[in-house]
């Protein structure tokens, strides 16, 4: 990639992040283009502008192809937020339960860790 022409999401959630991996790595091209708007961004690279960082969920646009980043691995942080003892919806509620019972990244699932320093 070093050389090839960058577009970039302004708002892309990896933006400090990415530029400190390709520093590292001496990797460096031209930023050609900036916007708010994946679909602008998708254009130009369907149209051979350069390329883009987008969540696979974005990528999916005539003309373009896109490609899992292996190394490095690029990971986001989400939060799931409620209102504490405030009933969910049946939906919300299955979210919740599945969401605590879940390992994430290599720790415990949030209940078993509740239930330790319960017991603990």
């Amino acid at each position: 990639m070093n050389g090839e022409a960058y577009l970039d999401r302004i708002n892309c959630e990896f933006t400090g992040y990415a530029d400190r991996l390709f520093s590292e790595r001496s990797i460096d091209g031209p930023t050609v283009y900036q916007s708010e708007r994946d679909d602008w961004i998708l254009a130009m690279i369907a149209a051979g502008m350069g390329y883009g960082f987008l969540p696979r969920s974005s990528a999916d646009y005539p003309g373009v192809v896109y490609r899992p980043i292996i190394e490095p691995e690029f990971w986001r942080t989400v939060n799931l937020v409620t209102v504490r003892g405030r009933r969910h919806t049946p939906a919300v509620g299955a979210l919740v339960r599945e969401v605590m019972r879940t390992k994430w990244q290599g720790r415990k699932a949030l209940a078993l860790q509740a239930a330790e320093s319960e017991s603990g």
